[in-house]
């Protein structure tokens, strides 16, 4: 038994000094960190969140860009006014104009809505700085067909803007003949259809 005495007084004067009087040593977890990332590429050190973040960042970027050279020429030029042509179903004008008004109003920008044509309104804001906010709010709406600015037409058809209106009138007229083509060779296929259901029956 005084061996087991021996063994355990020994092995506590060797780790004594270990211990350091009962304090807990404080790890650099920056320091150990940098230490394990020394040698690697910046590529291996990038993890699935960080890509994820720099895909969103781009996209973001992205954005501000289709929108920021319209800004820039906004403020510089004070009121603007924005043709907004709207689809063939859509409800009474004023109505849309008056909850347009409203929504925008609340999003903290004011601007006049005025009737210009059957199926067209105009979008009068007094600050060009809000520009870009109302073309967004335009291609976020249903109603909307397409908008034009400054001379520049904007289809919600498609998004990237900066098209000129003849070549969005092309776009719709292609549009329309591929969808009588397509009409007409549905109700060719119906009626051969019903021709053969016929002569099925008279057998």
């Amino acid at each position: 038994m005084r061996w087991w005495v021996v063994a355990f007084v020994s092995l506590l004067v060797v780790s004594l000094p270990h211990l350091e009087c009962g304090r807990a040593r404080t790890i650099d977890y920056d320091a150990l960190e940098k230490a394990w990332e020394a040698g690697d590429e910046e590529q291996e050190l990038r993890t699935e969140g960080d890509e994820h973040y720099r895909q969103l960042t781009d996209k973001y970027v992205h954005k501000q860009q289709k929108y920021s050279r319209n800004e820039e020429e906004a403020k510089a030029l004070g009121p603007q006014m924005i043709f907004a042509t709207l689809t063939d179903e859509h409800e009474l004008l004023s109505e849309i104009a008056s909850r347009w008004k409203e929504m925008m109003w609340n999003g903290g920008i004011e601007v006049n809505i005025y009737e210009v044509a059957n199926s067209k309104l105009l979008v009068g804001l007094q600050k060009g700085i809000f520009l870009s906010d109302v073309m967004r709010f335009l291609d976020e709406q249903n109603e909307v067909k397409e908008y034009e600015w400054n001379g520049k037409a904007y289809s919600k058809d498609n998004h990237k803007g900066n098209h000129h209106k003849k070549d969005t009138k092309k776009l719709q007229r292609k549009k329309t003949r591929g969808r009588g083509t397509k009409d007409s060779k549905v109700s060719r296929k119906r009626q051969k259809s019903v021709d053969t259901t016929e002569k099925h029956d008279e057998l």
